[in-house]
């Protein structure tokens, strides 16, 4: 693995990589533009990918087996095994699993969930604004930057991850 900053990635799965939002008629697994070529190249750059959701384990495993995205994540979590966001149980028992130390983690998502649980868990958090909530209401919380489009998240963990 190169020198990242970051050695462990934490995705929110639904609002992050997958778009589940009412306009998504298509598809209920359906990802955002661009996700699925970045989550394949992150995996080739050697970052540790996970997963930690609201959704239920069968659920989310058959979105990852539709997307054909199951053997990019390393481990995922979800409200079934765990406590529900924001409680930190989920990063926690990643962080336990990849014994990753915090400061190397970095939580990425959509809701005020996702950030209370990152710093619950005292790791970093970085925002999407694609997802449920709109940058307004992310603004509030601590996290390195509110991402508007998911080609820029791969871009931003380029640069700075």
């Amino acid at each position: 693995m190169k020198d990242n900053k970051y050695d462990l990635l934490i995705f929110d799965w639904e609002g992050t990589l997958l778009n589940s939002s009412p306009n998504n008629i298509l598809s209920k697994t359906q990802l955002f533009n661009g996700i699925e070529i970045g989550i394949k190249e992150l995996k080739k750059q050697g970052y540790i990918l996970s997963i930690a959701t609201g959704k239920g384990r069968k659920s989310l495993d058959n979105d990852l087996i539709k997307t054909k995205l199951k053997d990019y994540f390393l481990i995922t979590k979800t409200v079934d095994e765990c406590f529900s966001k924001p409680h930190p149980q989920m990063i926690l028992e990643i962080l336990d699993f990849t014994m990753t130390n915090p400061e190397k983690a970095l939580m990425i998502g959509d809701t005020s969930f996702d950030f209370e649980m990152a710093e619950n868990a005292g790791i970093a958090s970085l925002a999407v604004s694609y997802g449920f909530q709109p940058s307004e209401q992310i603004k509030k919380f601590n996290t390195l930057g509110i991402i508007d489009h998911p080609y820029d998240l791969f871009n931003w963990i380029r640069a700075n991850g």
